[in-house]
């Protein structure tokens, strides 16, 4: 069960999460940024959605064991996070959720779920102690999960 449900309006088909200190928080998208499912950077992380925009349930997940895969998951992302201060924002470009967590290091994994055309999409956010590696682990077929990653995204102005 989520530890906290919040909605977020989703624009430019992206989710992020980020340090709320950052002053240039979203992220410029290469190319392989684009067909990997995500930008990251240190402090900012975004996310490509399965949909260009609306409303979605963000069900949020702190340091609950992670579980297998449901079928119902369509994308799935894990990515190292530090949490300098505890405040970060779940954010799309036109809205945006304050949170506060425990300073530290997180393996935070991100799910997006399968919905019908009348539902309102969901993604699950999972933060979790402890580190982790970039791992892509579910791809549906938009996302291309072989070859090298790019870890390097340039803050978007």
């Amino acid at each position: 069960m989520a530890n906290l449900t919040v909605q977020v309006y989703l624009s430019y088909s992206q989710i992020c999460v980020f340090l709320s200190s950052l002053t240039e928080p979203f992220n410029d998208w290469s190319d392989r940024n684009f067909s990997q499912g995500f930008a990251w950077r240190d402090g900012s992380v975004s996310f490509r959605a399965l949909v260009e925009e609306g409303e979605h349930r963000i069900n949020l997940f702190i340091n609950e064991p992670l579980v297998e895969l449901k079928p119902n998951v369509i994308r799935a992302i894990r990515v190292p996070f530090e949490s300098i201060n505890g405040n970060i924002e779940i954010a799309s470009i036109s809205d945006s959720t304050s949170l506060e967590i425990s300073p530290g290091k997180y393996a935070l994994q991100v799910e997006f779920l399968s919905f019908k055309e009348d539902q309102v999409p969901e993604i699950n956010i999972r933060f979790n102690k402890g580190e982790t590696n970039f791992l892509i682990l579910k791809a549906d077929d938009e996302i291309e999960k072989e070859g090298k990653l790019d870890l390097k995204a340039i803050q978007a102005t």
